[in-house]
């Protein structure tokens, strides 16, 4: 007998849940879990379907997905919840450790994109705790980014924008991304 149409008996629902391109998705989960629970199968394929935070993002902001990639690299190590605290770098180790932090100091950059928060916060009424959560930190980074890019000047001085109005910060800032940029275009990503 053939192995879809074995598939196909066992677990109906899978396949009825599944199109496009989660058929692919809905299969696999469907040959991997024993013994076959169509709810976990079809939660497994839509869960592996989401949109990757970065390129959500990046399309929503108009920016090049490899340059925000390589903005959070320089920022955050690629660290969700790394933040500084008045110049100090501290890589908590969940969310919770770094909202304890955050209740700590006003004075605070936070997550991926290290957005500053005395700058930015009010002016995106978000709050810091919010802006732990990677995508809504990525899509607020990505606008900032967006708004940088949008200016006048070369591209590294708008590039550096996002990090420092400081033109003397650029340089040091703009090599990081650089290095992040080609460790992302060459797959070394950490």
């Amino acid at each position: 007998m053939n192995l879809l149409f074995r598939i196909y008996r066992a677990a109906p629902c899978v396949f009825a849940a599944a199109a496009g391109r989660l058929f692919a998705i809905a299969l696999i989960a469907t040959l991997v879990l024993r013994p076959i629970d169509c709810r976990r199968a079809v939660a497994y394929a839509a869960e592996a379907s989401a949109e990757d935070p970065y390129a959500a993002a990046a399309r929503s902001a108009g920016v090049p997905l490899e340059l925000l990639v390589a903005i959070a690299g320089a920022e955050s190590g690629y660290h969700p919840w790394a933040l500084n605290l008045g110049g100090h770098q501290v890589y908590c180790r969940s969310r919770e450790e770094a909202e304890r932090f955050l209740a700590t100091s006003d004075n605070a950059d936070i997550g991926l994109m290290q957005i500053n928060w005395p700058f930015w916060g009010k002016r995106l009424k978000l709050s810091k705790n919010a802006l732990l959560d990677p995508p809504t930190n990525l899509m607020y980074g990505a606008r900032i980014l967006k708004q940088s890019l949008d200016r006048s000047g070369n591209l590294w001085q708008r590039i550096g924008n996002y990090h420092s109005g400081s033109a003397r910060k650029h340089d040091r800032y703009n090599q990081q991304v650089y290095r992040a940029y080609l460790e992302y275009l060459h797959g070394n990503i950490r």
